[in-house]
């Protein structure tokens, strides 16, 4: 087994993560923005537990790649793929759900429902199906692969469920449910089974190589997050100031070349490399002098040039009107 591409942490995630470090805890969306971390971090949670039991895949003639967290151009929009694994003989999507809970799956009305308690209430909440899901993303790499005159052979989906202590139901189409969908301890057996089930060769080594390299090439990852359409927040939301690392108070002061936080009196030297961070995520991946001094609350010039330089950060312009990346 290669893993070719391995999986990275979502810029979501990271979006989602400042902006809740980032919002006043007065703003209504902070409890949306919240919401969607926690399922956007689940789930990456679920494909990381995946790693484990793809090490346990038996061997096989020839080599096969594994692919992780692909998106591909498909009619002007894109399409995501969790894992996908290149045999010789055979290929497969994997889509992995880390849910808790009980999962009752319905895809007579393409849907799972899912049923939980937290903190002492009972919740039900209702998904689109992800049968369904990995279904059309199964489609969609077909049609994807003859736009560019491969024919890879037969191609597998599986819906992973990576928790495994959610309980696993079915409302209808028992038969499809119990075929598609399989726990991830239960990978190495289905893979297993794909395996008697296509024997003949459809890719050779070197066939293997080339549409791997060929997916990777074509693979376009997220690289902006649309805040203000998404979750109605602007950059003037966005709380200023240095965070202290400690207490997470925002409205530290520089003090003799460390970061003084006025709330727990914790001090740090390079506090301000986070802000950065965050800055880049929710604002814009550049930043000039004055900008960076509005934003800490540093009012010496020279100092804010000085930290920004420290920082390694590339930039372009002369002194007066230089642009930081």
């Amino acid at each position: 087994m290669i893993i070719l591409k391995e999986r990275e942490m979502s810029l979501k995630i990271k979006v989602l993560e400042a902006l809740s470090r980032r919002l006043p805890p007065s703003n209504h969306m902070l409890l949306r923005i919240k919401s969607d971390l926690g399922k956007n971090i689940a789930g990456f949670k679920g494909e990381e537990s995946l790693h484990y039991y793809l090490d346990l895949l038996p061997e096989v003639e020839g080599e096969f790649y594994v692919l992780q967290d692909i998106r591909l151009p498909y009619k002007g929009h894109h399409f995501q793929i969790d894992t996908l694994l290149i045999f010789p003989t055979f290929i497969l999507i994997l889509d992995a759900k880390y849910m808790k809970g009980t999962l009752e799956f319905d895809p007579a009305f393409q849907q799972l429902i899912q049923k939980f308690t937290e903190n002492e209430v009972d919740k039900t909440i209702t998904y689109s199906d992800p049968i369904i899901q990995v279904q059309t993303q199964l489609t969609k790499f077909k049609t994807w692969l003859k736009d560019y005159k491969i024919q890879p052979g037969p191609i597998e989906s599986l819906v992973v469920i990576a928790n495994s202590r959610a309980e696993i139901k079915c409302i209808s189409h028992p038969n499809l449910v119990k075929n598609m969908v399989v726990r991830n301890t239960g990978v190495e057996l289905k893979v297993a089974e794909f395996m008697k089930k296509h024997t003949k060769v459809k890719l050779d080594a070197k066939g293997v190589r080339k549409l791997s390299s060929l997916i990777i090439k074509k693979n376009e990852p997220v690289t902006f997050i649309d805040l203000e359409k998404d979750y109605g927040v602007s950059p003037d939301c966005i709380l200023k100031g240095v965070q202290c690392q400690k207490c997470l108070h925002i409205g530290c002061e520089r003090i003799f070349g460390s970061w003084l936080c006025q709330k727990c009196n914790n001090t740090c030297k390079e506090a301000h490399i986070k802000l950065l961070q965050d800055y880049r995520l929710l604002i814009r991946p550049t930043i000039t002098v004055s900008e960076f001094q509005k934003i800490t609350g540093i009012k010496n010039e020279r100092t804010a040039r000085r930290l920004l330089l420290s920082s390694d950060l590339s930039y372009s312009g002369n002194t007066s009107q230089r642009v930081y990346f």
